[in-house]
């Protein structure tokens, strides 16, 4: 048998094939042929591979399917984002054992914040058991000319918990000065409130929130089990009443009902917090919270912020999705 011509040196004869745009599709899409290697075996253009693909494409012959384990959770990242009007939302599996639950958003906060904080930046921060745990996975960086707010003000006993250690860990992280409510989370008077407010460096700080670039914030229910009353940062002996008023959530130590509004409870006359008004009012509110029991808080957080960007897990993502 003689040698093939097509082993010879610029004797190469072009592939053929009963159908060559079906041909065409296999080479590029099964193979992972480039364009410029298919017109070569076809004896084409590069611009007729790339016609004939978009044109298998446009008339069927190709189906592109994703076939990868994150393929669901980009559908229900899809789904929420649509339901909700979000700019974005990042869904992660939730774990086998829900203890792991918080420990996994921290991670998605921790590369959230990794991609998105920039030189210039005003992140502004709450508390919580979920941001505390995304800093274990948060990835030293020297940013210029950015700054940390915190959004909650501080507990007289000082441990992780409590939310100004939160904000000053983070602009550690990323090497810049963080600014702090230095005020109680809680006064028992309304009026100190308000007088504690009119101090130039609080409004400072009120003001440097305001002109953030990310807030950033998670959700509690009103429950024993909840972050703010298992460490008294509130009593739970406050929970029948504020249950009575229709709350359902807290955001940033302020009670919110299922439609997002402030419930009228004496408590809320106390906070030194941003206002949540202040908070909807930056450009990219960044909420992060999951788990099933959360459900009807991060509904309500959702419309209290207006939140731009949810950040959840899987079980949690579906119920929020359809309903």
């Amino acid at each position: 048998m003689g040698k093939r011509k097509a082993d010879k040196p610029g004797t190469d004869v072009p592939m053929v094939s009963s159908d060559l745009n079906v041909k065409t599709a296999w080479l590029y899409y099964v193979e992972g042929l480039t364009q410029e290697q298919i017109a070569e075996k076809l004896g084409v253009s590069r611009v007729k591979v790339m016609r004939t693909l978009a044109a298998c494409t446009a008339e069927g012959v190709v189906i592109t399917t994703i076939n990868a384990e994150t393929a669901a959770q980009v559908a229900l990242e899809r789904a929420l984002e649509k339901r909700w009007d979000l700019d974005a939302a990042v869904v992660i599996p939730t774990p086998s054992d829900k203890e792991n639950l918080e420990k996994a958003i921290g991670h998605a906060v921790a590369l959230y914040l990794g991609e998105q904080m920039q030189d210039g930046m005003t992140l502004a921060i709450g508390g919580g058991a979920t941001l505390h745990a995304s800093l274990a996975f948060m990835a030293r960086r020297q940013l210029k000319s950015a700054s940390v707010i915190g959004l909650v003000g501080s507990l007289p006993h000082s441990q992780w918990i409590n939310p100004s250690i939160v904000a000053a860990k983070v602009a550690e992280v990323f090497g810049v000065d963080s600014y702090q409510i230095t005020a109680p989370v809680m006064v028992h008077d309304p009026a100190l409130r308000d007088l504690l407010w009119e101090q130039p460096e609080l409004l400072e700080v009120r003001q440097r929130a305001a002109d953030a670039d990310i807030a950033l914030i998670t959700v509690g229910e009103i429950s024993p089990d909840a972050t703010i009353f298992r460490h008294a940062i509130v009593p739970a002996a406050l929970i029948p009443s504020l249950k009575a008023k229709g709350a359902v959530a807290n955001i940033l130590s302020y009670f919110v009902d299922a439609a997002g509004k402030l419930v009228d409870h004496e408590v809320n006359d106390r906070v030194m917090a941003i206002g949540l008004d202040v908070v909807s009012a930056i450009p990219n509110v960044v909420l992060a919270a999951g788990g099933r029991h959360k459900i009807a808080a991060i509904r309500a957080a959702l419309k209290a912020v207006e939140a731009n960007v949810l950040i959840t897990d899987s079980e949690t993502a579906k119920a929020l999705s359809e309903g």
